[in-house]
Parts: structure tokens; sequence; C-alpha cells
């Protein structure tokens, strides 16, 4: 089997080999596992870690706080050991170096203070000018978010200031970062990290991403060497279980494939589908919503104008990941248009994984920074997604105002990085649906993101008015209206919009008990229904939809 390549360890290598820095943070998918050339094995980070970068000149000492610290063997625990006695001898007090690895499995901060004179013990030099530990020392911190948390300074607690100061320290010494050493922090977030350790000028932050369509292919053809008792047997074309797993972790694709072995290693798409939904939900939490819309635009009543448009030129730029794709739309038009139940219906014909984006701003201090990097951690290993924001105007209302919280103007901005981001361009198209559109940011709304294509949706008229009042009448009706009955009807429900016609609808479904109702008793019901009171409010929001729009096409003709 061929070996398979990672990007974040190939970087990581360049950085302590060229000494760019001696200090090195990785975030992302760091709980995920990867495959170990060496030992033939998928394993966690810091075991994948400490296996590519087992070379001669390397002695790696890893710590986390569940632990002490660490070396690889009892050969290179005692080769450093010599060495730090020297470097110590004559010191007062000499405590022997097996007793300090005891304190630190005690005590978090004595541990990252042993960790940094370990760093100053193997940069020091003899009374001849050699240096007293010939080895370059790397150590591993896993979890560092753990052991110096965000937050300001002034809410930490004591013992928190000092792991911070120790880190401060110790990364900024010029000894350190002259010399061979280095440290690889890891944390799943670099938002949970103290911004004293982060904001570091020598610190280089580099991301450990989803696996490539390469890299989970790999995994799966790995497994399928291990499975004796079922192989993995897609239902499908072939590639069709790599391409549709993409944004799922090497954990959740093996989550799949044992379940699917289980099964005597048959899997179909919709397992794969629901393995998708069921990860992506995990990861972001209540973030997202995983949607799978069950409708199309054969059931939704009227629109004409607007249907023929979308299915000529909006679902073609959708699906397309080319030049000519779609970045984004924004849908406005007065409440009760029906705009999600037909955008729903877009959704479901483009083919295209929907996530329903939401609650984005969260009340714990940093927690919507760390969800934003997910977010943006999981759409760059999507292949094609839409980001599906309805009412975006109550999601992003704190974001076009005047008093925005330093939170809001960091999200606002990496919101709007991701609208634009010409990687993303092509794979991650964005669908805003808002009854309020002119309280959404005008740098939303420019071309590149959402405002690339404004659509109104509007009441229905002419015939399209008349296929809603069938609609809502024919399921309780005894005969086929006559023109006069529908023209007489028509009159009735002057002003009646979408979600009207639908109230009316239930209403004569309810009144019809699975019975047929007679035109009298029609028309009594509609005479009952009193219209409610926002025809102003929605003649506002109709004319916004009609000045923001940005095709002529679209406006009805008496605009």
């Amino acid at each position: 089997m061929k070996d398979i390549d990672y990007d974040f360890i190939r970087q990581t290598g360049r950085v302590l080999n060229s000494l760019e820095s001696s200090t090195i943070l990785l975030t992302g998918n760091v709980h995920d596992i990867f495959y170990a050339q060496k030992l033939k094995q998928y394993v966690p980070l810091l075991d994948f870690l400490k296996s590519n970068m087992k070379i001669n000149d390397n002695l790696i000492v890893t710590y986390k706080i569940s632990s002490t610290v660490k070396f690889q063997n009892i050969k290179e625990r005692k080769s450093f050991s010599d060495a730090w006695e020297y470097w110590r001898y004559g010191e007062e007090p000499n405590e022997k170096f097996n007793l300090l690895l005891k304190k630190a499995g005690a005590n978090i901060t004595y541990a990252l203070e042993l960790l940094r004179q370990m760093c100053v013990c193997s940069n020091a030099v003899d009374e001849n000018g050699n240096p007293v530990f010939e080895k370059k020392l790397l150590i591993i911190i896993e979890g560092i978010e753990a052991i110096i948390p965000a937050g300001a300074f002034s809410a930490m607690s004591d013992s928190e200031r000092i792991r911070a100061q120790i880190c401060i320290d110790w990364f900024k010494d010029p000894l350190f970062i002259e010399n061979r050493d280095a440290v690889i922090l890891i944390s799943e977030s670099k938002q949970r990290m103290n911004p004293s350790i982060v904001t570091l000028p020598h610190l280089i932050d580099l991301s450990v991403p989803f696996p490539n369509q390469d890299q989970r292919a790999h995994y799966v053809t790995w497994f399928n060497t291990q499975n004796n008792a079922h192989k993995i047997i897609f239902q499908g074309k072939k590639k069709e279980l790599t391409e549709n797993t993409a944004g799922l972790s090497t954990l959740a694709l093996r989550r799949l494939l044992k379940n699917a072995a289980h099964k005597k290693g048959r899997i179909n798409s919709d397992d794969v589908l629901r393995e998708v939904k069921n990860f992506i939900e995990r990861e972001l939490g209540d973030v997202v919503e995983f949607k799978v819309p069950k409708h199309s635009l054969k059931d939704v009543v009227g629109c004409t104008k607007i249907k023929k448009y979308v299915q000529s030129k909006v679902i073609p730029r959708f699906k397309s990941t080319k030049n000519d794709c779609l970045p984004g739309a924004t849908i406005c038009g007065p409440i009760g248009s029906g705009k999600t139940f037909f955008w729903e219906a877009v959704a479901a014909e483009s083919g295209m994984i929907v996530l329903v984006l939401s609650r984005l701003r969260d009340k714990w201090f940093g927690e919507s920074d760390v969800r934003l990097e997910r977010l943006k951690r999981l759409l760059y290993a999507l292949v094609n997604v839409l980001i599906f924001i309805d009412e975006a105007d109550a999601q992003f209302t704190s974001l076009s105002g005047n008093n925005q919280h330093a939170t809001e103007k960091r999200l606002q901005a990496g919101i709007l990085g991701m609208m634009s981001d010409p990687v993303l361009r092509g794979r991650v198209k964005w669908l805003l649906l808002t009854a309020r559109i002119d309280r959404l940011s005008h740098d939303i709304l420019r071309p590149g993101r959402p405002g690339s294509l404004v659509i109104p949706m509007l009441d229905p008229t002419g015939q399209d008015r008349k296929d809603f009042l069938l609609w809502s009448i024919k399921p309780v009706l005894k005969e086929n209206p006559s023109d006069k009955v529908v023209n007489m009807l028509t009159d009735m429900t002057t002003g009646y919009f979408a979600a009207m016609f639908a109230e009316l609808r239930s209403e004569l479904l309810a009144e019809a008990q699975g019975k047929k109702l007679s035109v009298a008793a029609i028309k009594k019901i509609i005479a009952d229904i009193k219209q409610p009171a926002v025809s102003q409010t929605r003649t506002h929001q109709a004319l916004l939809a009609k000045a923001y729009c940005n095709r002529r096409s679209l406006l009805p003709d008496e605009s």
C-alpha cells in the first residue's frame, strides 16, 4: 500500500529544519487518527508525531496534564538525566532528575518549568565549550488549552498566571529561539488558548485539516486489509464512498466502516449521508442543522417566473464548482411570501449538502470564535455545500449595528471572509433569506458574496394567485369550480399571500373532516377569516425587495 502524505507534518518539518521558529502550535483536527508509516498503523496525533519525528538527532519528550513528563524509553531518559546531573553539579539543591519527574506528575506548573529548564540544560556547554547534551530536544505538549486556558490575565488564577509567564519567558528567550530545541503545542482551537501565548511573534500556527479524498481512500484500503471477516462493499460507483464522505474525520469514517463490517460489509449512500449528518452536528453542536428537504419545486404552488429563472439560471450555477459558479444569493420579500418553503425545494434539487446556520453567537466567552473556527475547518473539507441562513436579519442584526461587541466584530470579519474566500469559492454557496433586507450589512450584499444575486419573493398575482386559491380549495370541494366561482373566491381573498392561502387550506381541511364542502360552506369560512394587521409592514418590505433586486427580469411588470 502506497504512503500517505500529510501536508501539516511536512510544514512542521520545514519550519523546524529551517529554524524559522522553535515553537509550533497545531490546531484543528487534532483528535483524529493518522497513518504512521513506520508503524503501519493509524494512531492518535501524539503517537503520529513521535513516530514521524523519531530520528537520531531528536530526543522526544511529551507532556499532558493527565500524565507526567515522558521520554520515549528508559535509555533516552538516562542519557538526558546524565546531562542534567552534569549541568546541575554543585548547584543547591541538587535533586536527582527522576525525583523531579515524579514531582512534575503532581504539579502542572512545576512540570512546565521543568520542561523549560530542560531546554536550558540542553543548550548548556561544558568547560570546553561542548554541549552537555548532544541531541536536539523536541518537546510535545498536548492539550495546552487546559494548561493555560483563554481569558484575561486579571481573570486568571495565580497558578495560571505563573504558567502563562513561564511560557512567555520560555518561548521568547533568545537562547531558546536561536538554538536547535523546539516545542510543539497541540490544541483543538487557538481560541481556547490564552491570547498571551497565541500572539507571541515567534509562534507559528499550523492547521491539521480533515482528511482529503486521497487520505480517506487510503484509510478505506487499509481498513479492508485489516478486516478479514467482511470487506467493505459500497453499493454504488467505486469512487463515491470517498467522495461522499468529504468532511468526515478518519475516526468518523472508521465508525462508518465498522458499522458496515458488522452488517457483512455492505454500505450505501444513505449510510454515508447519515454518518456525515451526525458528524457535522456533533462537530458544530447547535450552530448548524444538517438539512435534507423532502419537497421539490414540483410541490411549490405559483411562483412561475421565479421557478423558471431558478431552474435555468440559479440551480446550474449552484451545482457548478468552476468559475461560473454562483457564490451566493439573497432572497428578500415580505413575511409570509413562502421564501423558506420555496428555497428549501431549490436546495433539495441542487443535490448539495445543505447546512442551516444559526446561533453562531454564543453567550460564553470565546465559544463563538471556537465555533467559527470549527465551521471554517469543516467548510474547507467539504466539496460542495449550501449554507442556508433563514431570518438572516436576525442572525446578523448586531453585525450591522453601530454598537458592536468585539466578539461580534470578529464574527463579522470571519463570516465575510469565508463568503469571499477564493479557496471556498465554488465549493461553498451562501443562501440568505430575509424579510428585512435593509437591516443586512452592505458588506454582505456586495457582489462576490450573497449580494451577487438578490431575488425578490413577492405576493402571487394573476394566474399564480388563482393557482394558490385552487390549491387551497380543491382538496375539500365537491366538484371542480367554475370560472365564476373561482373569480368570486378570488375577490373574497383579496390581499391573501402564500402563508394565508396555506392557512386557508388548513382551515378548510379541518372543517371538512375528510368530507367534501359546498361552495357556500367555503364562502362562509373565508368570510369568517380576518386578515392580520400586517399589510403596512408587508407593503414596506415588498418595496424594499423591489429596490434591492439586482435583476430587472425578476421585477414585476408594473415595476
